[in-house]
């Protein structure tokens, strides 16, 4: 077997020929046709690569990726997004939440199986876990190697636990999230270009567009609350952490 793949798909008429199509080329096979039950299979039985439509059923398939990028134990695993969707907001915004390639319906076979391999090839695992996995951790040995925790009044930064906190609550962070926070506080009051966080959080795959990174600090924004606005935005350059009085 060359791998185990998971296909998360509604369409029970695309999923089947999916199967078909991966089968052929010697792939183990899963499918799913909602969200349900697959953060659990995952847990217990880690597939190589995942194949997931945005729109589920039961929930968005973004945040079943955000769930999966979220947890250290599966962040590594590649996503690669089939969707219907063919906006350049969508596919950016797909590449915010941590996937590692996206693919329109309809596709071409010889397409989808060349971007599977491109996924479980040429994209070694210490080159996925550098993409996806926070600095506070090496992916290959799971040691940690950063030990310390940044604060900013009730904003808190834990690179050993790749997570961070506000008023002692947890914030439900992506891997690319976290590596955006770390950056930018660690070099508090530093400006920093697109395409500098750009080399730093998705190191060098140019197959995102540098909007991503705006996607990016603006749901990073969000979910920073009040703390928000200490992501600053420097017109005509770029972004910078900076703590408001």
């Amino acid at each position: 077997m060359k791998g185990k793949i998971f296909i998360i798909d509604d369409d029970k008429e695309l999923t089947d020929l999916i199967e078909l199509i991966l089968l052929k080329e010697d792939y183990e096979v899963r499918k799913f046709y909602s969200g349900k039950g697959v953060l659990e299979a995952i847990s217990r039985q880690k597939p190589d690569l995942i194949l997931l439509d945005i729109m589920l059923p039961d929930q968005n398939g973004l945040q079943l990726c955000e769930k999966i990028k979220s947890n250290k134990e599966t962040a590594t695993i590649p996503i690669i997004v089939i969707s219907v969707r063919k906006d350049e907001y969508d596919i950016l915004n797909a590449f915010s939440f941590g996937c590692a390639d996206y693919i329109t319906k309809p596709f071409n076979e010889k397409i989808l199986l060349a971007r599977i391999k491109a996924c479980l090839v040429y994209k070694t695992p210490a080159s996925y876990a550098s993409t996806y996995c926070h600095p506070a951790w090496d992916c290959e040995t799971n040691e940690l190697l950063i030990n310390n925790t940044i604060t900013f009044d009730s904003l808190e930064i834990f690179p050993d636990k790749y997570s961070a906190s506000i008023n002692k609550n947890d914030i439900n962070l992506t891997p690319l999230e976290f590596k955006l926070l770390y950056l930018l506080v660690r070099n508090h009051g530093k400006v920093f270009r697109r395409s500098q966080i750009f080399d730093q959080i998705y190191e060098n795959d140019y197959s995102r567009g540098d909007r991503s990174i705006d996607i990016l600090i603006n749901r990073l924004r969000k979910k920073l609350g009040s703390y928000g606005n200490w992501l600053e935005t420097v017109y005509g350059i770029g972004y910078c952490f900076r703590r408001k009085n």
